[in-house]
C-alpha cells in the first residue's frame, strides 16, 4: 500500500469513528438534563403526591399518634387516598402504609420504622404520569421534649411518563431511586427543615436507557438544591 493510500485509510477510520462517537453521545443524551429535572422535582413535589406530601402526612399523623400515647408495640395500618385538583396539576393516588412505634419502659415513644407504597398518576402542564411508589423510612426524634422527626431510608418512584419541555414532547420509563440521611422535620408545620441524600433517576425513551445522579439538600420552606451530574438546580416542592 502506498503513504497516499494509508493516509486516506486512515482518514477514513478516523471519520468513521468520530461518526459513531458522535451517535454515542447523542444516545447517552436521548433524555436531556432538563427533562430529568422536572422528573425529579415532580417525584418530590407536595402537590403530585410526592416525597413532600408522603413526609408532610405521616409527620402529621405519627405527632398526633404520639399525643394519644396509644401505640406503643402495637403494629399500625392505614389506607387513604391522596387527591390534588387545582389546575394545572391534578394527583390521585392510593396509598398504605405501616409502622410500629417502640417505646422505652416508661411508655415514652422512641423510634419508629415507616412503609409505605402508593399507586396513582398525576399531570401537571409539563408531566402526565402513571406510577408506583415505596417508601421505607426510620424515624427518631419521637420525645415530646424533640421540636424535629428525624427521617432516614428511601424512596422510589417507578412509572411511565409522557414529559414536554421546550415544545417538544417524549414518552418514557423511569425509576427514581432516593436514598435520605437525616431528613429533619419540623412538628410545628410538618415540613421538611433539612437534611438531604442522594439519588438515581434511569429509564428507557425510544427503548434508549438513560441514567442520571447526584445529590438533594434539603434548605427549608420548600427550596431543594439538586446536583445532577455535577450541575447545580434550585427547585420548589412546596407546590
Amino acid at each position: 500500500m502506498t503513504l497516499s493510500k494509508s493516509i486516506v485509510t486512515a482518514i477514513v477510520i478516523q471519520s468513521l469513528i468520530s461518526c459513531t462517537n458522535e451517535e454515542d453521545m447523542e444516545i447517552k443524551n436521548v433524555v436531556s438534563e432538563e427533562e430529568a429535572v422536572v422528573l425529579i422535582e415532580s417525584s418530590l413535589q407536595k402537590s403530585t403526591g410526592g416525597l413532600n406530601e408522603m413526609t408532610n402526612t405521616f409527620s402529621e399523623e405519627l405527632t398526633t399518634d404520639i399525643t394519644l400515647n396509644e401505640l406503643c408495640g402495637t403494629l399500625y395500618e392505614a389506607s387513604l387516598n391522596y387527591n390534588y385538583n387545582e389546575a394545572p396539576i391534578l394527583a390521585d393516588y392510593e396509598i398504605d402504609w405501616s409502622y410500629m412505634m417502640a417505646c422505652n419502659g416508661l411508655n415514652v415513644p422512641q423510634m419508629v420504622e415507616f412503609e409505605a407504597s402508593s399507586v396513582g398518576s398525576y399531570s401537571t402542564s409539563r408531566i402526565n404520569s402513571n406510577d408506583v411508589t415505596n417508601t421505607v423510612i426510620a424515624i427518631s426524634g419521637l420525645q415530646p421534649s424533640a421540636s424535629s422527626l428525624l427521617f432516614s431510608g428511601f424512596f422510589n418512584r417507578e412509572g411511565t411518563q409522557s414529559i414536554t419541555t421546550n415544545l417538544n414532547t417524549r414518552s418514557l420509563s423511569s425509576k427514581f431511586n432516593a436514598d435520605l440521611v437525616d431528613v429533619l422535620i419540623d412538628k410545628s408545620n410538618y415540613s421538611i427543615s433539612s437534611g438531604g441524600g442522594t439519588f438515581v433517576l434511569s429509564g428507557l425513551s425510544e427503548n434508549i436507557p438513560f441514567s442520571f445522579n447526584g445529590t438533594i439538600v434539603f434548605n427549608g420552606n420548600g427550596s431543594v438544591s439538586l446536583t445532577v451530574n455535577e450541575n447545580d438546580y434550585e427547585i420548589n416542592i412546596n407546590e
